[in-house]
């Protein structure tokens, strides 16, 4: 998904990320990305938790909208 990303932000289309194991998306150094302490196969969050998925994607738009520079990171506390 990194390499993904990285292709659509060439193509000057913005992009996000959720990963729930930086130790395999990071080094692919994704323009932006969203670490959540979540399951995998839940990185938006689990099935029915509308909080989580909301409290996700707010974070994503508010990455899309704050990043200045490549390589942005946000991470769970």
């Amino acid at each position: 998904m990194s390499l993904i990303s990285r292709g659509l932000e060439e193509a000057g289309i913005p992009s996000v990320i959720v990963s729930v194991m930086e130790p395999l998306s990071s080094p692919s150094r994704p323009p932006r990305q969203l670490i959540r302490k979540l399951n995998i196969g839940a990185t938006l969050g689990r099935p029915g938790d509308a909080d989580t998925q909301r409290e996700t994607l707010r974070r994503m738009v508010a990455l899309l909208s704050s990043a200045d520079a490549p390589g942005a990171v946000d991470r769970d506390a």
